[in-house]
């Protein structure tokens, strides 16, 4: 199948979820029916099985399709992992040191690059299903925003097509809070769970501590059951490669969009009369990440953990695709699930439409921007080309997206 082909495939996924979920954030005595049946788990589990895994079955076991995406990349390493390779010293890698391995678990079953495609569907099933079970003695409306989430044309593209991983950061924290509900403990239980995340997906998972610290109230306790996991793992990580470990801190310096440093790029570029210092900018937008996470979550200091966790969450890893040179548009997925549930009020239509434009937006601007051979626009006359001028405009308009729902954030943690 052609790399068009699957594209114009994107668009009617797109347009076809679109209408679905614009009727169903209007069916209100639908979803109050199905859960005064209680109902919920059951529509779940087909909306799990119709959204996720009969595409992969279409997709992967009938048309024969390879997987696309990221996922040549994790073969790669999970190849090597699979004949006992050491992560870092035998393979590169940028995730935390147990991600090559948990990836390579379901070679053990069958050993194709459609199994790991297949571990990220069945990782953000698990993911979804304890989302639901955390959310839905917090908001009434649970149910609905949790398959409406599946019905999203981007999430499914995102894992059944690009196989990406970026929800398990959102699946350590919906733990998180879980475990936080049921204990109202957030001290050592939550630091090892912490621990774990960081041991788990990658690097950028330790972001969100910065502004979650400020809504701890056993911060000592929490620190301590970071330590209990993570010091005997650094040990064991510098015995066994020394400070190869240290591989997934290195700044990446490809160009990816959208953000608000390739927005601004063609600015820089004109001012200074050279390309930018991609490693400047990217520690300039680390900065900027973590300062206005932690401004933005400081100001929910007074609310209950139950409340604060969430945002924080999200402040975090909104802030870091607008600001964050080296983010791409699908790192959306990492926090795509809890801003429905957090963000999107089903009863208003421009929360719904905002919500369905982003989401097409995801899946347009990456195919765009790879079919015009990822444009940097130092040479601002690029966009005297319509295609080019199209593309920089999705740009835009993804960061203007982010910008909003930065301001969403913002605007929860102050409301009293």
């Amino acid at each position: 199948m052609s790399t068009l082909t699957v594209f114009y495939v994107k668009l009617v996924l797109v347009i076809a979820s679109s209408i679905v979920v614009w009727l169903g954030a209007r069916a209100d005595s639908f979803w109050k029916k199905l859960e005064e049946n209680q109902r919920g788990a059951a529509v779940i589990g087909i909306g799990l099985l119709v959204c996720r895994l009969l595409p992969f079955i279409a997709i992967y076991l009938v048309l024969h399709q390879t997987p696309r995406g990221d996922v040549p990349f994790f073969w790669g390493k999970a190849t090597v992992a699979y004949k006992w390779g050491l992560v870092y010293r035998d393979f590169a890698s940028y995730h935390a040191p147990l991600f090559s391995y948990i990836i390579t678990l379901p070679l053990l079953l069958w050993y194709s690059s459609k199994a790991i495609v297949l571990l990220m569907v069945l990782i953000e099933a698990a993911i979804v299903w304890g989302t639901y079970r955390t959310y839905r003695t917090i908001k009434t409306d649970t149910l609905k925003s949790v398959v409406l989430y599946l019905v999203l044309s981007g999430p499914m593209i995102m894992v059944i097509l690009g196989g990406q991983e970026d929800i398990w950061l959102w699946g350590i924290a919906v733990w998180m809070l879980y475990y936080y509900r049921r204990t109202k403990d957030d001290g050592l239980g939550l630091g090892t769970r912490f621990s774990v995340g960081l041991l788990t997906i990658k690097v950028t998972f330790g972001f969100w501590l910065f502004p979650l610290w400020f809504l701890l109230k056993k911060q000592g306790m929490f620190l301590l059951g970071m330590i209990v996991v993570g010091v005997p793992s650094l040990v064991l990580l510098y015995a066994v490669m020394g400070l190869d470990f240290l591989m997934p801190l290195q700044m990446t310096a490809n160009l990816l969009t959208p953000n608000l440093f390739t927005v601004f790029r063609p600015l820089i570029t004109a001012i200074s009369g050279h390309g930018p210092d991609l490693a400047f900018f990217s520690w300039a937008g680390l900065a900027l990440t973590l300062s206005v996470a932690t401004w933005i979550t400081y100001q929910a200091r007074n609310k209950s953990l139950s409340q604060g966790l969430p945002l924080a969450f999200l402040a975090t890893y909104v802030a870091m695709t607008i600001f964050q040179s080296s983010s791409v548009g699908y790192y959306a997925f990492t926090y795509m699930l809890p801003l429905i549930l957090e963000l999107v009020d089903w009863k208003n239509r421009r929360d719904v439409a905002i919500l369905l434009f982003f989401n097409a937006l995801l899946v347009v601007q990456p195919f765009l921007f790879t079919h015009l051979g990822n444009p940097t626009y130092d040479d601002i006359s690029l966009i005297s080309n319509p295609l080019f001028l199209l593309e920089y405009t999705l740009q835009i308009l993804n960061v203007a997206c982010f910008g909003w729902y930065l301001l969403k954030v913002y605007q929860k943690a102050t409301t009293h």
